[in-house]
């Protein structure tokens, strides 16, 4: 009993010595991305859905050229119920104005990206952070357009009454080949690399 009490203690002691260089280590799930940074898109122009930035067509106006260079993908749904399946359906939600915050939360089976965002009018639903290039990192980049079914003829409102969030959870798998997440909006991208 006694050599027991006594190897716990010391392992104990030696564990906590050297604890240090693990909670640094990439192999610590709070160290894989850092915080993330924002890139503006200049005024006269929006981002289409596969992350090109286009300049604006005065005659049409913003909120018009969006709805033009909306998503419009085939996106496959789940039912439930007695007859479930898969049901292939067409995804008209548009970029929102603006991503104003990124995270990614390191979970048991790998980590979910998490996006608070703006749109430019209240009533703002169906929100989806949808990959590009079918969820394949390109050059160790992973895209996703934060996206969302947007009414235009309701009040603007304040900023709080049109934030939304969204959220897609990666496994580990996924993450192996990814080194930067990026969240594509109508003005500006928000990204996050690993450390």
């Amino acid at each position: 009993m006694r050599f027991t009490v006594v190897a716990l203690i010391l392992s104990t002691l030696l564990l906590s010595a050297c604890g240090g260089g693990l909670r640094d280590s990439r192999l610590n799930p709070a160290n894989w991305f850092g915080r993330s940074t924002s890139v503006e898109t200049a005024p006269g122009t929006v981002r289409t859905a596969d992350g090109r930035v286009q300049e604006v067509n005065p005659l049409i106006g913003e909120r018009g050229q969006s709805q033009l260079i909306a998503a419009n993908r085939q996106v496959t749904t789940e039912r439930s119920g007695l007859f479930g399946g898969k049901k292939e359906e067409i995804y008209r939600g548009t970029l929102i104005s603006q991503v104003t915050d990124l995270n990614i939360e390191p979970t048991a089976t790998g980590a979910i990206v998490r996006a608070v965002g703006v749109t430019t009018r209240q009533g703002a639903y169906d929100v989806r952070l949808l990959p590009l290039y079918e969820g394949e990192p390109v050059d160790g980049v992973i895209t996703y357009e934060f996206l969302a079914m947007q009414p235009i003829n309701t009040p603007q409102g304040p900023e709080h009454t049109r934030r939304i969030q969204a959220a897609q959870p990666l496994s580990f798998g996924e993450l192996e080949a990814v080194k930067t997440i990026r969240v594509i909006a109508k003005r500006n991208t928000r990204q996050s690399a690993r450390r």
